[in-house]
């Protein structure tokens, strides 16, 4: 069971077990959500979307998180071919 503990006009956070799911509220729960062990990731996440800036970490799981919660086609690609 989850509890939703935060929410803004494009993402919800909700508390999950021992983690947290980041949900992209402009897309399909199935297709634009992403399970992060910590919160400050959540929000790190987040910012880094709305400001689209290129994360600095290269972790595959954390890039192919940004990608699902992201619908800016041309901040997908810009991460894609930083990382490749």
């Amino acid at each position: 069971m989850s509890v939703q503990i935060y929410q803004n006009p494009d993402f919800k956070i909700y508390k999950a077990g021992d983690g947290y799911i980041v949900h992209n509220r402009h897309k399909n729960f199935k297709e634009g959500h992403t399970h992060v062990r910590n919160y400050n990731i959540c929000m790190v996440m987040i910012k880094l979307i709305e400001r689209k800036e290129m994360p600095k970490s290269k972790d595959k799981y954390f890039i192919q998180s940004l990608i699902r919660i992201s619908n800016d086609r041309k901040y997908i690609s810009k991460i894609m071919k930083c990382v490749q």
